[in-house]
């Protein structure tokens, strides 16, 4: 478990995977993610996600949990890349009453100490949809810089949106947060 200050991060257990499905099914939520309608069956969900859980060597995906324990969302990093140091990050809060908390924050710096301290990485980087004005906010206030916009890089339901792309390097974490 990764603890933060305002959440803890544990690995996904077979019992979140009913509450990330219901969050999944939500148009509203999936939208900031840009995923198209319909999403996939609960049989395909539940096998990409197993297969996704059992690569943790490369990847790791944790349950957000509130101060009393709730499941509230998900965070992962992905994309390990050992020789150069760098992974790629997602975070989602999932449960709209969550949102506006700090949860998201909180555990994207809870997660960035385990990258940088305990995985020994050296670059973090993420993208979000342009129009993300809250969760864009919420990254810089951590400490993610701008690194460029991929144009029309996602297409759901007929629409082509922007992505873009952030960033973080340890040496700013370190200065950030140490």
């Amino acid at each position: 478990m990764i603890i933060g200050n305002l959440v803890t991060l544990r690995p996904v257990i077979a019992s979140d995977l009913p509450i990330m499905r219901r969050w999944f099914d939500d148009p509203e939520t999936m939208a900031f993610w840009a995923i198209p309608r319909p999403f996939v069956t609960a049989d395909l969900f539940e096998s990409d996600l197993g297969d996704r859980f059992s690569r943790f060597d490369l990847a790791g995906y944790f349950s957000i949990l509130d101060p009393s324990g709730t499941p509230v969302g998900r965070i992962d990093y992905e994309d390990i890349d050992e020789k150069n140091g760098s992974a790629s990050l997602g975070v989602l809060i999932g449960e709209p009453s969550a949102r506006s908390r700090g949860y998201g924050p909180d555990a994207i710096v809870a997660l960035l100490r385990h990258l940088y301290l305990d995985r020994n990485l050296h670059r973090v980087d993420l993208t979000v949809l342009t129009w993300n004005e809250r969760a864009i906010r919420a990254y810089r206030k951590v400490g993610f810089v701008e690194e460029g916009v991929h144009r029309d890089h996602r297409y759901a339901d007929g629409v082509y949106f922007d992505e873009l792309r952030m960033s973080m390097l340890r040496r700013d974490f370190e200065d950030r947060y140490r």
